[in-house]
């Protein structure tokens, strides 16, 4: 008894009592007990007449208040009196008495109340213990090989790699829901996975294929009121699993766990949350009479999911004969599996429907008494079966909303009755006892799967099918059409699949990995594992970790967004961005790893061969760098070391060998496109392709000067202008924030060229573009030796940098 003050206490110590007084004070009391009897009809499980219940049973009583329960007395024909208390049920129209110990294999256990047991003899009821064999442990799992694209990589999270996912057709409407798979045999890991209709992942819970632990059954369901996501997880054996119930909430925590009760393990075929209770399927080898090896009994319960108590509770060996199957005994295999129940689900009318792989049969129960109401398929049906409509091996039976019945009929085990699996809809006609097929649902091209799979029923009049074994998920629209289809890129397999809408936000913080990208940028990877509402992601960089500030946005572009940043400053975060702007979260600072990069697409060359490709240093230490330049396999130029200082960046200046100007002079609009690598003496590499142009300037040339600030600084005093007038300032910007510059060319007191405000990333060298005005372009065409000295002025809120340089005229 749950409540009323020290009633338990008492009835425990009333029933040690009658242990000491032996079985005719046990009758009395019995009788006693039995007197007030309750007028409502109340259920019991073990049901009366029970003869598989389990050694740990408790023993629940439906249809009562915990407090109504009343003195109960309880006696095992080998364990004798057994003592105990009540624990209530979370909705208040139950409870369990709990033993506190164990009943014997093979003993019938006598139960004494005074309520008025359905099945029983006015309070009294019985039930007989079996014999379980053992428990269920893990065996290994197959594992698929990867092959070259069977695993998605993200250098965000490296710890995560699901298997792949190919998309072969999808017209299907997005608001249909993403995708929820649990892939079984790698290649890598298992575990729930989420995907979009594109196959890009969505949130993946992993786990190594080493602790050989799988999932299925995973879904989104209703749990106080809330959307959750649900899956069982543990081992399988033989077929059968061994675990147990996970609930997560919208934020990917964990907020229950489900157990099958009665010393049971849970099993991977079902998990269906109904109200605040979950309806699962557990499996106990047992020891049956004439049977040669330990039988599967399936075990149907009902688990209050607060509480943990045992709230209905069904034995299939207890209502089929084991020779309804169509798994014989001398099958291969440990065990005798003649069940193998894959669906169970409580219906409105009250009624429970079961699905039963291995009898190729579906049964509608009457849960008060555990009778079966009527049988589909198998050897006994109750149904006459029209055409088309008979099925073989099925999984998920589910009663839609207008009375029909969605089946993944297998159609093999093997046997193999049918050629191909598919989906069906069964109309039942219970007035005549006949069945008709409504519609059929097909993959192109056919499949054949020899377990598992499953019907889901989605607006519209779509339906969503997971193949099973197969690595297929699919989509048919109300027509029969098949507008959607996907599968595993290396033949894993998914329990079920499904689609549901889900949106979340996951507790943790987005990942970010930052590498050098190319001409001189940083290549970001930005990912959050589930979350559903990035819209874009905006990236923060500094010198200093606790002073980031914002570069700009990029689209999110899937689970992993690669993003170029214009930037080689030490420190990089990014945050999340809904799609009106607003912050979601922010990912740690990230340190740019240490390394060195080439800037640009180009490089001028003078007659001699000499030029020079801009670098700059992005590490703690000054960089001693060789540069290697080469056209093909042809080696065109090296150097010795140069110096560039620390966070900072400079020119690489080269010599062409004879071979690098035989080539550049024979190329074609004296271009040649080379590979430049630079090589620091700490390791780390930085390699661009470029053209080499060729350029001609006579005599000593202009003057050269500069004056330059610590943030904004001028790289180089020669710059290159193309026969349209259009050049280049090669500058670096080496200030904790972006710097914005603007930019004025003159030749005395005439302006030749000046811009808007242009973006040089922090710690970055970059070229500020400019045109020439018809004024410049006409002082470059004249000038001397193709020199034309000039002033130039740039200037950001960071500082001003200025000099003398030369314009170089190239075509």
């Amino acid at each position: 008894m749950s409540s009323g003050p020290g009633a338990v206490d008492v009835w425990v110590f009333a029933a040690k009592l009658l242990a000491g007084l032996g079985a005719a004070a046990v009758a009395l009391a019995s009788a006693a007990a039995a007197a007030p009897a309750a007028s409502a009809a109340v259920a019991v499980y073990p049901s009366p007449g029970t003869s598989n219940a389990l050694p740990q049973t408790q023993i629940t009583f439906r249809g009562v208040s915990p407090q109504a329960i009343g003195p109960v007395v309880v006696r095992g024909s080998s364990t004798g009196a057994h003592t105990g208390h009540i624990e209530g049920d979370s909705d208040g129209q139950g409870g369990s008495f709990l033993v506190d110990k164990s009943f014997a294999k093979g003993e019938t256990v006598t139960v004494n109340t005074g309520l008025s047991i359905i099945g029983g003899s006015g309070g009294t009821f019985a039930f007989k213990v079996g014999n379980p064999a053992f428990a269920i442990n893990a065996m290994p799992l197959p594992v698929v090989p990867a092959g070259a694209n069977g695993v998605m990589r993200f250098r965000s999270r490296p710890d995560l790699t699901p298997g792949s996912v190919t998309i072969s057709k999808n017209s299907a409407p997005a608001s249909q829901g993403d995708i929820f798979l649990t892939p079984q045999f790698g290649p890598l890991q298992n575990g729930p996975m989420i995907i979009d209709s594109r196959g890009n992942l969505v949130w993946f819970h992993p786990t190594p294929v080493s602790q050989q632990t799988i999932a299925s059954d995973f879904r989104v369901q209703r749990y106080n009121g809330a959307p959750v996501l649900t899956w069982f997880e543990g081992v399988t054996n033989h077929g059968s699993g061994s675990g147990q119930g996970v609930i997560f909430d919208q934020k990917y925590v964990q907020i229950a766990t489900v157990h099958a009760g009665n010393g049971l393990d849970m099993d991977l075929h079902e998990f269906l949350i109904s109200g605040n209770s979950a309806w699962i399927v557990a499996v106990q080898p047992s020891s049956v009479a004439g049977i040669g090896k330990p039988t599967m009994d399936d075990v149907i319960q009902e688990i209050d999911i607060k509480t943990g108590l045992v709230m209905f509770e069904w034995h299939a060996l207890d209502h089929i004969a084991t020779g309804d199957t169509y798994f014989p005994p001398n099958s291969g295999g440990f065990v005798f599996d003649p069940y193998h129940t894959n669906t169970v689900e409580p219906l409105k009318d009250g009624t429970v429907l079961i699905s039963m792989r291995n009898t190729s049969a579906v049964y509608r129960i009457d849960p008060s008494t555990g009778r079966i109401l009527w049988t589909l398929g198998g050897k006994h049906s109750s149904f006459k079966l029209g055409s088309g409509a008979s099925f073989a091996f099925q999984h998920t039976v589910l009663q839609q909303p207008d009375g029909t019945l969605t089946i993944f009929d297998d159609g093999g085990g093997p046997p193999y009755p049918h050629s191909r699996s598919r989906g069906i809809r069964l109309s039942l006609d219970t007035g005549h006892m006949r069945a008709s097929l409504v519609k059929e649902y097909d993959h192109a091209p056919n499949i054949q799967a020899n377990f598992e799979g499953g019907v889901q029923d989605l607006s519209g009049g779509d339906v969503f099918l997971g193949w099973g074994q197969q690595p297929y998920f699919s989509e048919d629209n109300a027509s029969g059409q098949q507008i959607f289809d996907g599968r595993f890129t290396v033949p894993t397999s998914s329990y079920r699949a499904y689609r549901f809408a889900w949106n979340a936000q996951p507790p943790t913080q987005p990942a970010l990995a930052v590498g050098a990208g190319g001409s001189g940028t940083s290549r970001l990877y930005a990912s959050w594992n589930g979350a559903t509402d990035v819209a874009s992601w905006q990236v923060m960089a500094g010198s200093n970790p606790n002073a980031l500030v914002p570069l700009g946005s990029t689209r999110n572009a899937g689970f992993e967004t690669a993003i170029d940043a214009n930037s080689n400053a030490p420190y990089f975060a990014v945050q999340a961005l809904s799609a009106s702007g607003r912050v979601l979260a922010s990912s740690p600072v990230a340190a740019t790893p240490a390394h060195v990069a080439v800037y640009g697409h180009s490089a001028f060359v003078s007659p001699q061969g000499t030029g020079a490709v801009p670098a700059s240093c992005a590490a703690n230490h000054p960089c001693s760098v060789d540069t290697t330049i080469t056209a093909g396999r042809t080696v065109v130029a090296t150097t010795g070391r140069e110096r560039l200082a620390e966070a900072s960046g400079g020119l690489l200046f080269f010599s062409l060998n004879q071979a690098g100007r035989s080539l550049l002079n024979k190329a074609s609009n004296r271009r040649l496109g080379v590979q430049v690598s630079i090589h620091d003496a700490s390791g780390t590499r930085g390699t661009a392709g470029m053209d080499l142009i060729k350029f001609s300037a006579g005599g000593a040339g202009p003057k050269r000067s500069v004056v330059q600030s610590p943030k904004l600084q001028l790289i180089g005093l020669t710059d290159f202008v193309n026969s349209r007038g259009t050049g280049g300032i090669l500058a670096g910007c080496f200030a904790a924030a972006p710097c914005r510059v603007t930019t004025t060319l003159s030749v005395g007191r005439t302006v030749i060229a000046r811009t808007g405000r242009e973006y040089l990333g922090p710690s970055t060298l970059g070229y500020l573009i400019f045109q020439l005005n018809g004024t410049g372009q006409s002082m470059l065409a004249h000038t001397s030796g193709n020199q034309l000295g000039a002033q130039v002025r740039i200037s950001s809120s960071e500082g001003t940098a200025s000099g003398q340089v030369a314009l170089v005229g190239f075509s």
